[in-house]
């Protein structure tokens, strides 16, 4: 069943900080779509929940270097 869940990041300093982000993350399995947008922060994943957790897009997220909240 597809999901959709979002985050705020705050620490994006420029557009590459969110292409970094999206490029992590658009290549998981189960990721159906993914928005990034640095100037507010907002990430939107849209995902298959049985292929993945959403718990893992925050890892996804803190191991580019930035840190997610739940929006």
């Amino acid at each position: 069943m597809t999901q959709t869940t979002q985050f705020r990041v705050m620490d994006f300093d420029c557009p590459t900080c969110a292409s970094n982000v999206e490029r992590a993350i658009e290549s998981t399995d189960g990721v159906e779509s993914i928005s990034v947008h640095y100037t507010t922060g907002r990430v939107e994943i849209t995902y298959d929940e049985d292929a993945i957790e959403p718990a893992a897009f925050e890892r996804m997220i803190e191991n580019q270097g930035y840190t997610p909240q739940p929006a």
